[in-house]
């Protein structure tokens, strides 16, 4: 009897013993046995392609822009038959002006002549700012329809491929001697950026269907800066979602 009941002391001590430890290694959050996991940063998760922000050149994109310079032509070819039709009243005026010093200061026809150039002067003067005024509500709504053009474009390609922000920048370099240049490289809002440039997809996208130029070959002009490569055709309506670059070929998921 003795004998028995050293062997149960025996085997229940190295029992409670691991039954402690085991329960204070519970506690500390360590696996059974004590042994501690590796110690490092936690396991990361599988790198996710793609990214919710992009970037646009909005003034290269209306440098390019096939129907926005169009309109630009046909109002600067109003603007020139305005000056042509102008310029004839212009030099009517300045004649009749040269011819005042011949009449005499005081005489009737002086003063009518000089009624005449007032007049003259004060229709051209009006004639001119109205036309002027004209000229500038029909820019403005040039610019706005092709911007608001851009903007729907743009929201329809972000959404389309997940983007969450896409960021107004500039792609052109900075030149050191040009001051004005420096000055808008400095006050860029994008510093960097690296294959996130959506411009000449959202302009291939503007373009479609549009009549280029003669000598342009139909293709828009290339990014400054880039190859001359254009995105592939059919890549807007890729899955998974398609982040199209400038430069190169498309980066995909």
């Amino acid at each position: 009897m003795r004998l028995s009941l050293v062997c149960a002391t025996f085997v229940a001590g190295p029992l409670s013993v691991c039954f402690l430890a085991a329960q204070s290694a519970a506690q500390q959050g360590l696996p059974p046995g004590g042994a501690r996991p590796p110690v490092g940063p936690p396991a990361a998760s599988a790198p996710v392609a793609g990214t919710s922000v992009a970037v646009i050149d909005i003034a290269y994109i209306f440098k390019n822009h096939v129907r926005f310079n169009a309109q630009m032509n046909d109002m600067k070819r109003d603007i020139e038959a305005f000056d042509a039709s102008i310029r004839g009243d212009q030099q009517n005026f300045a004649k009749k002006r040269e011819a005042l010093p011949t009449f005499n200061p005081s005489s009737k026809e002086y003063k009518a002549a000089e009624e005449e150039l007032a007049h003259m002067k004060s229709d051209l003067d009006i004639k001119v700012a109205v036309k002027r005024r004209e000229f500038l509500e029909q820019e403005a709504k040039v610019y706005y329809g092709i911007y608001r053009e851009i903007e729907d474009s743009v929201a329809m390609f972000a959404q389309r491929n997940r983007i969450g922000l896409v960021l107004r920048y500039s792609g052109d370099e900075m030149k050191p001697d040009d001051r004005a240049s420096v000055l808008q490289g400095v006050n860029k809002p994008v510093v960097y950026q690296d294959r996130l440039d959506i411009t000449q997809h959202i302009l291939n996208q503007l373009n479609a269907g549009a009549t280029m130029p003669a000598g342009a070959g139909g293709v828009a002009p290339p990014a400054p800066g880039t190859n001359g490569s254009t995105i592939p055709p059919g890549t807007q309506n890729a899955r998974p979602p398609v982040i199209p670059q400038r430069t190169g070929a498309p980066t995909t998921r």
